[in-house]
């Protein structure tokens, strides 16, 4: 994907150089550019990438209606309304997806634990970005010329290009990595429930911080509503970015969220059991979230089923089944 992007931004460089009867490949190609950013934002930065969404084709829209609709509309001759849905719409899209893209790089910035690709987003946000969203408005609106629009973007691909091969975990190895093996243990089938759920923070080690971790979270203090990291880290006494390394490099998550929602389902789907009688409603509550919705999408995303199809599932479990299970 990245190569892909380096292709566009290649694209505004050799643009002036082009022969004409060319010209329409380095268009397209340029048009793209915008719509590869999204998509590598998706790739990199977003917890879980949704391409099938409202901007996922607005992305695909912003390139592919220009490049289809130009051969089909002269510069004299073409309709208005045709040359909004054929170009003008799709310039409009550009700036979305584009800002879409920062929307993701700075969302989840504070919560991101992994601090590669912390460093990346700052890479992103301030060269690669930047150097689009200039290159973009330059040439819908003619602000630049060809060659200064060539120099900006083909620099900022370079840039992160290089960035990308010399860091060992850079943002190349961010668009590969894999989930670790306790985040794949964390979606188990239903007949295994609370077992494969992430079991370290409850088991007692040596180090000072991880033992503190352990003892903070036994006392339930992963059920305080709208928790950060900030708040943990003020909690524990430690600072920030060792309580990120902790949870990252010991525990495997790689989005401090995911580690607060794993102990909150953990936690729901012992009760769920436990407590046949309590609301569904009454427990997504003490367990930390403010709505039934969000805690119905995490308990869905971790445990592959709803809160309700797992309690009935589930009710033939004896509480020294669940009990054993949860250890």
């Amino acid at each position: 994907m990245f190569l892909l992007l380096l292709c566009a931004a290649t694209a505004y460089l050799v643009a002036p150089v082009v022969p004409q009867e060319w010209r329409w490949v380095v268009a397209d190609l340029q048009t793209a550019a915008p719509g590869l950013i999204w998509v590598l934002c998706q790739l990199i930065f977003a917890p879980k990438p949704k391409f099938r969404s409202i901007w996922g084709l607005m992305a695909l829209y912003s390139f592919l209606a220009p490049a289809l609709a130009k051969p089909f509309l002269p510069d004299s001759d073409a309709s208005p309304v045709a040359v909004f849905f054929g170009l003008k719409l799709g310039q409009w899209f550009e700036y979305v997806v584009v800002l879409h893209g920062l929307y993701y790089v700075i969302r989840y910035w504070r919560e991101d634990l992994v601090e590669s690709r912390r460093k990346a987003r700052l890479v992103f946000l301030v060269i690669v970005c930047g150097a689009v969203g200039i290159a973009t408005i330059s040439l819908n609106f003619g602000l630049l010329n060809d060659y200064s629009r060539g120099i900006i973007v083909s620099l900022a691909a370079m840039i992160s290009l290089i960035c990308m091969v010399s860091g060992r975990e850079g943002i190349l190895a961010l668009t590969q990595e894999k989930p670790s093996t306790e985040l794949e243990a964390a979606t188990p089938a239903t007949e295994t429930f609370i077992e494969d759920l992430p079991q370290q923070a409850f088991e007692p080690v040596n180090d000072q911080d991880l033992e503190a971790l352990n003892a903070l979270m036994q006392r339930g203090f992963f059920t305080t509503e709208k928790l950060t990291l900030k708040q943990l880290a003020i909690a524990l006494e430690i600072p920030e970015y060792r309580v990120r390394k902790l949870i990252n490099q010991t525990l495997g998550y790689r989005n401090f969220n995911d580690y607060i929602n794993h102990l909150r389902i953990k936690e729901a789907a012992r009760r769920l059991v436990l407590e046949s009688e309590t609301p569904i409603l009454n427990i997504s509550l003490d367990v930390g979230y403010r709505t039934l919705s969000s805690f119905n999408r995490a308990f869905r995303d971790i445990m592959e089923t709803t809160p309700t199809k797992f309690r009935e599932q589930n009710m033939a479990k004896t509480p020294e089944q669940i009990l054993q299970n949860t250890d």
